[in-house]
């Protein structure tokens, strides 16, 4: 009786069985990877467009109310300027400055936002 070579049914079946499991569990970390970096791309653009619209805001010469909302691609983007009413700004009153508080909000795709503000004191 002469033994044959190569691989029972069997074997093979068990091959497959663990190669799928490795190629599913390959895909799931590979989609989820994808995901996050989707993610963090579009908390990036949001803080570049807050931390542009701040910086705008900022060279506004004599600060007002303010209150505008607006798009830019697919970020989302809310700008104020509000009187500061808090007591921490007490000195500054009493020095005849007024404080206000810059605000810019922008919000991503995929409902992340983030929100960037700043005190200015100006002269009335």
């Amino acid at each position: 009786m002469t033994r044959q070579r190569g691989f029972t049914l069997i074997e093979m079946l068990c091959a497959l069985a663990i190669l799928s499991l490795v190629l599913g569990a390959s895909v799931r970390i590979l989609s989820s990877g994808t995901l996050a970096a989707g993610a963090t791309r579009s908390a990036s653009q949001a803080l570049a467009v807050a931390q542009s619209h701040l910086a705008g805001l900022e060279t506004l010469e004599k600060p007002g109310p303010l209150d505008r909302r607006g798009t830019e691609g697919a970020i989302a983007w809310h700008d104020r300027v509000l009187r500061a009413d808090d007591p921490a700004f007490a000195p500054a009153a009493a020095a005849h400055l007024a404080a206000w508080r810059l605000e810019s909000e922008a919000q991503g795709a995929d409902g992340r936002s983030v929100r960037l503000s700043t005190v200015r004191l100006t002269a009335p």
